[in-house]
């Protein structure tokens, strides 16, 4: 019974830890298309802040069972920002670059406060690992995820050969996740960047 307990406990802690992740990486990208859209489309630029637009379930399903997953990307017209191709590459590296700070902030209240609470390191532990975890995912060239939107601003022509092949690299990451692949990958860069 108290191991039925435990297991849901770290389920549920997994399950909070991958909304937060997902949100701290989507959110930025708002507040930077806000500030990047060209003036005369800041009033006509409808944005939604409600959470669930940026939840993939299958992308949390895994991040709870494979310590590694994904979000729905924040969807906007670039063709409304002052500067596409700055601004395509600023709003992409906005989520990545607040993940890795929330990641540098976490590492220090993790050994600070190791030891007080098993199910607040496991917290702490998790949300240090999804952040880690999103950012390795979103470098992967794989539509629709932030690394695409970075080729598309600095190499159009690559960026329409990416999206040609969607399909295909979609399914070539959905069989590297279900092969384990992925989450070695994380996994190894994780300890060879030795974060905790």
């Amino acid at each position: 019974m108290i191991e039925l307990r435990n297991l849901l406990i770290d389920l549920l802690i997994k399950f909070i830890c991958a909304i937060i992740v997902v949100c701290v990486h989507e959110y930025p990208k708002i507040f930077a298309y806000k500030l990047l859209v060209h003036p005369l489309y800041k009033k006509q630029t409808n944005i939604s802040y409600n959470p669930m637009n940026y939840i993939d379930p299958f992308g949390i399903i895994t991040f709870m069972f494979m310590n590694v997953g994904w979000q729905k990307p924040f969807v906007f017209n670039n063709a409304r920002l002052k500067d596409k191709s700055k601004g395509l590459i600023a709003i992409s590296l906005s989520g990545i670059l607040a993940n890795l700070l929330l990641m540098t902030i976490l590492i220090p209240i993790f050994y600070s406060t190791g030891g007080i609470n098993p199910h607040l390191s496991t917290f702490l532990i998790m949300l240090i690992y999804y952040n880690f975890g999103i950012v390795i995912v979103n470098l992967l060239p794989v539509p629709p995820l932030d690394m695409v939107r970075i080729v598309q601003s600095i190499k159009p022509h690559s960026y329409f050969k990416l999206i040609q092949y969607e399909k295909i690299i979609q399914s070539i990451f959905i069989l590297a996740l279900a092969m384990g692949i992925l989450s070695n990958l994380v996994n190894i860069l994780f300890k060879v960047f030795r974060i905790i």
